[in-house]
């Protein structure tokens, strides 16, 4: 997503936690799942664009971002040039301020790299956690519903 003009500007319910849009949308199309049909194809936003709303966040007090995305590790693979969710993460926690936490949601377990496993591990404002949803049933179940 190139122009952020027609999102409306987010809402915060709380002052020291707050989330950031990353990826929009879903290229992966789960047999029981609506978002690629309700909210479209993996948009990812640029960097520089989520850095300067972390930035701004910043500067309002808040202290822990949580980066969103139906697919968050799929991030920047719809770009040009490619990018990946180990750079995002990487160029965050080179530019944003000591104070601020970084954490983030939903991983798709196809698209985790070791260079993001690595940089949630070694990165000081990325939260060392990962956000992994569990998979259930057993390999014929997973491929019926398409995971």
């Amino acid at each position: 997503v190139n122009d952020d003009s027609f999102m409306t500007k987010p809402i915060r319910g709380h002052s020291v936690r707050g989330f950031v849009n990353v990826i929009h949308g879903c290229n992966e199309h789960c047999t029981y799942c609506v978002v690629p049909a309700t909210r479209g194809m993996e948009q990812s936003r640029p960097m520089e664009r989520i850095l300067a709303e972390c930035l701004d966040m910043a500067e309002q007090g808040y202290r822990e971002i949580t980066l969103l995305g139906q697919n968050i590790d799929a991030y920047g693979r719809d770009m040009t040039p490619r990018r990946n969710f180990a750079q995002l993460l990487e160029f965050l926690n080179t530019h944003l301020p000591e104070t601020i936490r970084v954490r983030y949601t939903t991983s798709h377990p196809r698209y985790m790299s070791h260079r993001a496993i690595d940089a949630i591990a070694d990165l000081d404002r990325i939260c060392e956690g990962f956000h992994v949803p569990f998979q259930a049933g057993d390999n014929d179940v997973l491929k019926r519903m398409r995971r």
